[in-house]
């Protein structure tokens, strides 16, 4: 009983930490104000409920919402102008670059005491609505900079309602997935009259998954702590760290994909339908190889990847290899603009590689296919270790502020 009320309380309390109740509040008293507005004034009403739900519900700095419609309306006034994208992506990049990686960096330098912020607050509040922020505009300069205002969404240009309620429309301002600007517009701009019920209740129901997701990946985390015996290695017993390895790549899949069904959910109570960002787990967890993985994981990241990086390098039909290998490291630095995503990146790429690699030799040489599940234990494992060595937070601070370039050029200091 004891265990009972005990494992009840950390379920409350962490999904509950999946976001605090004010969101969900915020959310709802959203969408009533939205259905209940004119149907005339929608379109305007959805844009200030974002502004209001991130501002008041996910408590957002105001200041950072300011910088990203700043950026955005930069990005939108240069591509209207008919500049090129090369120009621009390049602009992107290298402002990214700076912001992001001065985000990673304070995490291990006393500037963030100074900046009144907490590493627990750096990543949701700044780095994510960076990342998010990023892709979006890359994805928006590629295809409508530089002549192409016009044929990208055959003949309808871009209005800026549209666009600045698509970089801050908060399911995807907070959340992903990345929804791109043609599928965007052809939603908001022809809104549902009424509320449609089968929606609405799809989305509540949506929402409910992601608490209960958010409860288990928080359940597994504080009871069984997979990732505390990950980092006791090399202490801890080989059976304990295979079984620890496995138990933290299914925890991170479902706290990440809970994150993503709020998101999602969310936003069909608005009347607005976001892709699908994840498979759903009974599908995840028969997944025995890396391409498929990477079909199934983050899958509107994974699209981006491949339209704006691995093709734009000439994809598989001229060096594929390097291909490879500079994609999955600009996926890296994506996520940590420093030796760390360097690192990572490499090392997810060479899973990748290997594995193509094993598979090219074995049908030469007509061996067996190993066991689905020897597969799948390798797949999680590999990519388990991968995201633990590699990972920021798996170092001392001492030594990880050392791997951050700004810190190399003396503008941070060592105390």
């Amino acid at each position: 009983m004891q265990l009972a009320e005990m494992v009840a309380g950390y379920a409350l309390a962490l999904a509950q930490a999946l976001v605090p109740w004010r969101v969900f509040v915020a959310i709802l008293l959203g969408a009533l104000v939205f259905w209940l507005a004119p149907r005339v004034a929608r379109r305007h009403v959805l844009l200030l409920v974002s502004l209001a739900v991130i501002l008041f519900g996910y408590e957002r700095p105001p200041a950072l919402i300011a910088c990203v419609v700043v950026v955005c309306g930069a990005v939108y006034m240069m591509a209207r102008r008919g500049v090129a994208h090369p120009p621009l992506v390049a602009g992107l990049s290298v402002l990214y670059a700076a912001l992001h990686g001065l985000i990673g960096l304070l995490t291990f330098t006393p500037w963030l005491d100074w900046t009144g912020l907490t590493t627990a607050a750096v990543l949701p509040t700044i780095g994510l609505t960076t990342a998010f922020t990023f892709l979006r505009l890359v994805h928006f300069a590629v295809d409508f900079a530089g002549g192409r205002w016009m044929s990208a969404m055959s003949g309808t240009r871009p209005d800026a309602l549209t666009y600045v309620t698509w970089s801050v429309f908060f399911p995807t301002f907070v959340h992903l997935p990345l929804i791109r600007y043609p599928a965007w517009a052809g939603q908001f701009n022809h809104l549902p009259a009424r509320l449609d019920w089968k929606r609405a209740r799809s989305g509540l129901l949506r929402i409910a998954q992601a608490v209960f997701k958010g409860a288990v990946a928080g359940v597994i985390h504080v009871l069984l702590n997979p990732t505390g015996a990950l980092l006791r290695f090399p202490a801890v017993a080989p059976g304990e760290f295979v079984l620890s390895a496995l138990l933290s790549a299914i925890t991170y899949y479902i706290g990440f994909s809970a994150y993503v069904d709020l998101g999602i959910g969310a936003a069909r109570l608005y009347g607005i339908d976001l892709p699908e960002n994840f498979a759903p787990v009974a599908a995840f967890i028969r997944i025995s190889r890396m391409r498929d993985f990477w079909r199934n994981w983050n899958m509107t990241m994974t699209r981006w990847m491949n339209d704006y990086v691995y093709q734009a390098l000439g994809g598989h039909r001229r060096h594929p290899i390097r291909n490879v290998m500079l994609t999955m490291i600009v996926c890296g630095l994506w996520h940590s603009v420093s030796l760390f995503g360097v690192l990572w990146g490499a090392g997810l790429g060479l899973m990748l590689l290997a594995e193509h690699g094993w598979n090219r030799g074995r049908i030469r040489r007509n061996w067996p296919e190993l066991p689905a599940p020897l597969r799948q234990g390798l797949l999680l494992a590999g990519l388990s270790l991968v995201n633990l060595f590699l990972t920021p937070y798996a170092y001392d601070p001492g030594f990880g502020r050392y791997l951050y370039p700004l810190f190399w050029i003396g503008i941070v200091p060592a105390g």
